[in-house]
């Protein structure tokens, strides 16, 4: 047993990290307290808080946001550690971060606070793995989006590309921004500096495009 932790603790430890194996994005509370049998949610969440404690797991308020950081307590501390690059070898193990990918591009009752964009999960169509080169610029309250069948105005994408967005509030020249309103989502690159108030309190700023996913 790791070292710090209880029964329970390590049991609930071993499910996440197995679920994020399977699956590719981490067990919501519930998820995590149906296969325990625990009823309510305050009762998974005194265990997950126990292991964000205690340096093995963080997360916040959004769903899917549990995140391994002290590796799996049924191996070593050798199988745990990263893989070491071969000689003459260029790969290495990648850090992953799982963003929700949205639904849609109308999404009525969105809001932006504190930096984080926030959507009810029904327009959460599932959790993408972003590798590590976006993690640092998407931040784990990033999010997906898909480019609708129109793409984006001179904009070298295609239907069906995954944009990886970090939220915030204004862009500089020359970023692409995501915009809301009305409810609806819309990517456009300005050539000025741009503030998030809203203009006339129908657009807002809501985040700036940091990735591109795209499958060939």
């Amino acid at each position: 047993m790791a070292k710090g932790l209880t029964e329970k603790q390590q049991k609930v430890l071993e499910y996440i990290i197995d679920y994020q194996k399977e699956r590719g994005f981490p067990p919501t509370i519930r998820e995590t307290g149906d296969a325990f049998g625990i009823g309510s949610l305050r009762g998974v969440t005194v265990h997950l808080d126990a292991l964000v404690r205690k340096g093995f797991v963080t997360r916040d308020r959004a769903s899917r946001s549990l995140r391994v950081i002290g590796g799996d307590p049924r191996l070593t501390e050798a199988e745990n550690a990263p893989i070491t690059p071969v000689s003459g070898s260029r790969v290495a193990v990648e850090t992953v971060i799982s963003l929700p990918l949205l639904r849609g591009v109308h999404l009525d009752g969105a809001t932006l606070g504190d930096g984080k964009f926030e959507v009810m999960e029904a327009y959460v169509e599932r959790y993408v793995c972003v590798p590590e080169e976006f993690v640092s610029a998407a931040t784990e309250n990033g999010f997906v989006m898909r480019v609708g069948a129109t793409g984006i105005y001179g904009e070298p994408v295609v239907p069906g590309d995954l944009l990886v967005v970090r939220p915030q509030r204004s862009v500089l020249r020359g970023e692409l921004a995501v915009s809301m309103g009305q409810g609806e989502l819309s990517v456009q690159r300005f050539a000025g500096a741009v503030d998030a108030e809203p203009a006339g309190g129908t657009v807002e700023i809501v985040g700036r495009v940091v990735g591109l996913l795209r499958r060939y």
